[in-house]
């Protein structure tokens, strides 16, 4: 039964991440694989119902919400990882640093590739991790919370929220005469990442890495997923993911219900806001309080809407149904750094001046149709490639380099 219960855990675990990198394939793909501002004719050109669509959707259900998913499940594992080192009695702290310094740099070539890498990103907050393990339960969950709604963006933006206000009944004065006007960013960012060679490119990728931090930090993203990551560590820590579903199925219960309803609370007052803005003319869009506070309800739709993903989509693959569609996805998720660099790999060459040069060509929804073809692909190719080997390419390399050892790879059965 213990056996069981550990390969449904694996099972699980590896379709929750399969799940997200759909979410984040979509997100990337819909605006042709862009980490940057891009020039407004791309989006006007396609305007219409269908993109309206699509947008909305992208918006609501999925932009900002998949990477916070796979940090949830980046903290688990590192939980799980974490858990059986120590019970066998093999060092942790250095093997684990060692593995996410392999990991950044990684995320530093696929950064000279593509400026959207989260794993540079996740390998510094990966060392985070390593004192915060020795915190309490009760710390985690807090400061994981805290984080994940990005409190302390919010806190860094009050100084320019209260000048802003003081400012706002003073407008600014009007440029000189004969001053020159700045390049528009969107259109910089285009030309030298879509429409330049591969070795320019990357050459100005690597250059903008400093930019991508400063994002980061700007956005508050680097906080939201430290926080989901410590949830994940949470959730590892509680044993959630290690009971069987009928121990599991309570906790997960109560957890969708409660997010699902902060969701739609703050999903119908946002809506509110705007309506009511839209009716009595008020301009609040022009306004910094009314944003900030935007904002806010924004932070806590996104973290509740992801802890809702991870506690609904768990919930349903108890159920024979859901397990049908939700299992063939755990191979994915199995081979997750090989599957997303490939995803990376497909964007670049739709996409890019190298490539098939389809960037603003493509509808946004017909990205989507391409986007769900390519996974459906890609769940069939890793459920193949595990018939063969024990580990995805990318992630043989990774451990191989880990443990100084050239590890297992091709099935003794396969050659038969």
């Amino acid at each position: 039964m213990q056996a069981e219960t550990l390969k449904t855990r694996i099972i699980t675990v590896d379709a929750l991440r399969g799940f997200a990198l759909l979410g984040i394939l979509l997100a990337h793909m819909i605006y042709w694989y862009n980490a940057g501002n891009m020039p407004q004719e791309l989006f006007q050109k396609h305007d219409g119902i269908a993109m309206r669509i699509v947008g909305t959707i992208n918006d609501i259900l999925i932009s900002g919400k998949f990477f916070a998913f796979f940090s949830f499940l980046f903290g688990l594992s590192f939980f799980l990882q974490m858990k059986s080192m120590e019970d066998s009695g093999r060092p942790f702290v250095w093997r684990y640093a060692w593995r996410i310094t392999l990991m950044g740099i990684i995320g530093l070539i696929h950064h000279a590739f593509w400026r959207g890498d989260i794993l540079s990103i996740y390998a510094p907050l990966g060392f985070i991790l390593l004192p915060m393990r020795k915190l309490s339960n009760k710390v985690i969950l807090v400061l994981g919370i805290l984080l994940a709604i990005n409190l302390p963006g919010l806190l860094i933006q009050l100084p320019g929220l209260i000048e802003q206000m003081g400012a706002a009944a003073t407008p600014p004065p009007p440029p000189p005469a004969g001053a020159p006007s700045a390049q528009d960013p969107s259109q910089v960012f285009f030309s030298t990442v879509y429409k330049s060679d591969l070795w320019t490119m990357m050459k100005s990728n690597i250059l903008s890495i400093g930019e991508k931090f400063d994002f980061q930090f700007g956005s508050g993203r680097i906080y939201i997923t430290l926080g989901f990551f410590l949830l994940g560590m949470y959730s590892g820590r509680k044993g959630w993911f290690a009971m069987s579903s009928e121990e599991r199925n309570p906790a997960f219960r109560k957890i969708r219900n409660r997010s699902g309803w902060l969701v739609l609370i703050t999903l119908v007052i946002g809506i509110g806001i705007i309506v009511v803005n839209e009716i009595l003319k008020l301009g609040w869009e022009q306004m910094p309080l009314p944003g900030y506070i935007f904002g806010i309800l924004f932070n806590i739709n996104s973290a509740a809407l992801v802890v809702f993903y991870v506690a609904g989509i768990t919930l349903l693959m108890n159920r024979h149904f859901w397990q049908y569609l939700l299992y063939p996805l755990a191979p994915v998720g199995k081979m997750a750094l090989t599957s997303y660099l490939l995803q990376t790999a497909l964007g670049l060459i739709l996409f890019f001046n190298f490539g098939c040069k389809l960037v603003g060509v493509t509808a946004p929804w017909l990205n989507w149709v391409i986007a769900i073809v390519f996974f459906i692909l890609q769940a069939w190719f890793c459920k193949w490639w595990f018939r063969y080997f024990y580990f995805g390419p990318v992630e043989w390399l990774w451990r191989t380099a880990t443990y100084f050892k050239a590890q297992p790879f091709r099935k003794n059965h396969s050659s038969a």
